[in-house]
């Protein structure tokens, strides 16, 4: 370097998630390992002062750094491993690259050309972290790959018991709670909020712990951005891209979130929290990049979608909007969160390539409460399981939510839900309908009968296959509606 101050661009990024998150069905761990690698990504500009903070995401980060000499460099890069090893050592794998700022490059030619040495490096690392020789004769409780080198303490009804699982499950586990309900705290501020606890498990969210309750549904939400990717390539400067992940994380993410939470903690609101115990029934998995996940009772996932929606629908960088597609799974608790998480994921794709040409915000929706499983992939289940309905009766956009509750909820209250059954009966038959909806709304009271045959027309007019949608989100509408005027 001839000792002339050099600049670079330095590249993390946290690998193999599967291995090092995604490795068990146990919630805590999970959610510890996902936000342990978001705050090893974000404070490591803290541990090693020499290092500028540029841009971070969930498991990613962008740094600067500046040295007259390799030796200086090379201490730089071994303090960088160091402080990523004490974070999260026990469990993740982390790549990095490096390349000069002056290098002739723009910052999109920089970021690609440490993008693809970082994966580079993946392919010549292993894929989960090693354990420590221990003298453990099984194997971790949590994920069965692992020795189990050490224990944590769980509940099991009233009693508490000790679990054997490996290190790298017990430092997720222990660290899980703490760092969620520190960015929870964070954003609800200074109010009579940061008094909220908050659920720890998925059995405690469903309400089947809390005294009685018999909900026992779940709302699985996967959120990812519509062509962020097209957008980022767009920015010419390093303040560009920064300005555009401001908008993601703060404007867009972390307001939702706060506005959530508000929500969720609001005394009126009681169907996010226990009665027993007043805890918020809310859970973040993923979180700080362009995908968010949340898990949250299935009776809220109306409000929560609309919630984030309304903050994203507001948004532009550049003059373009930036919106979301969202895979939403409904099923029981009891369901292998793993499987669920990928089914969301697969729902999110169907979601985005409804808007594939004119990106917008909308959701896809799959009902898992009478099934647990699903053989083959979500889209051909779809259009199989729910012929002659297709994949696309299971979309809704932001623009017609809000008419699409009301109507439900209309529907819901009036019309009687075994000549739903019959409908849906009738159209996998492929037989006329007309016929017994005409008989269903004869049944109805006289004030109720045209508001609610208004309400089946708003849907259905159109396609006769929505009455397949109706029935999948029957129970995720609440009952609130206008009385009609007589």
């Amino acid at each position: 370097m001839d000792n002339q101050p050099q600049e670079w661009y330095l590249r993390i990024e946290a690998v193999n998630l599967d291995h090092s998150v995604f490795d068990t069905h146990d919630i805590s761990t999970i959610r510890g390992g996902s936000f342990m690698l978001l705050e090893a990504v974000n404070t490591l500009d803290k541990k090693v002062p020499e290092l500028q903070k540029e841009v971070t995401g969930a498991s990613v980060g962008l740094f600067r750094f500046t040295c007259h000499d390799e030796k200086k460099k090379n201490k730089i890069l071994d303090d960088v491993e160091k402080q990523l090893k004490e974070q999260s050592g026990t469990f993740a794998t982390f790549v990095y690259a490096v390349c000069p700022s002056s290098a002739g490059r723009a910052v999109k030619e920089s970021i690609e050309h440490l993008t693809a040495e970082c994966r580079r490096q993946q392919y010549k690392t292993l894929s989960f972290v090693l354990p420590k020789a221990s003298n453990a004769i099984n194997e971790c409780m949590m994920n069965g790959v692992r020795p189990a080198d050490a224990s944590i303490e769980r509940k099991r009804g009233a009693t508490k018991v000790d679990l054997a699982v490996s290190a790298a499950v017990q430092v997720r586990f222990k660290n899980g709670r703490r760092l969620r309900n520190k960015l929870y705290r964070k954003l609800l501020g200074n109010t009579y909020q940061t008094n909220a606890e908050f659920t720890s498990d998925l059995e405690m969210l469903a309400g089947k712990t809390d005294g009685g309750a018999t909900e026992d549904k779940i709302a699985l939400i996967h959120l990812d951005g519509n062509s962020f990717g097209k957008i980022k390539d767009t920015c010419a400067t390093l303040n560009d891209l920064k300005a555009f992940n401001d908008v993601i994380q703060n404007n867009i993410q972390e307001a939702a979130l706060q506005r959530l939470l508000s929500f969720a903690t609001q005394q009126e609101n009681e169907g996010f929290r226990t009665k027993k115990d007043n805890k918020v029934r809310i859970e973040t998995l993923m979180w700080g990049g362009d995908e968010i996940e949340w898990i949250v009772p299935a009776s809220q996932l109306w409000d929560t979608l609309q919630i984030f929606f309304e903050v994203a629908s507001s948004m532009q960088f550049k003059g373009t909007a930036l919106t979301y597609s969202a895979g939403v799974v409904v099923c029981r608790h009891t369901v292998p969160i793993l499987q669920i998480r990928r089914y969301a994921e697969e729902m999110c794709g169907i979601a985005k390539a409804y808007s594939k040409d004119a990106p917008s915000n909308q959701f896809a929706l799959l009902n898992m409460s009478s099934f647990d499983a699903i053989h083959r992939d979500v889209g051909t289940f779809l259009d199989t399981y729910y012929r002659p309905a297709r994949v696309n009766d299971f979309i809704v956009p932001y623009s017609g939510m809000e008419s699409l509750r009301s109507h439900v909820r209309t529907i819901r209250k009036n019309f009687p839900k075994n000549k739903l059954y019959e409908i849906v009966a009738a159209l996998q038959a492929e037989k006329k309908t007309d016929e017994i909806i005409c008989r269903a709304l004869n049944m109805i009271s006289k004030p109720w009968k045209e508001p609610t045959k208004q309400a089946i027309e708003a849907i259905t007019a159109s396609n006769a296959n929505k009455w397949f949608f109706i029935s999948d989100i029957w129970s995720l509408v609440d009952d609130t509606v206008h009385e009609p005027a007589i």
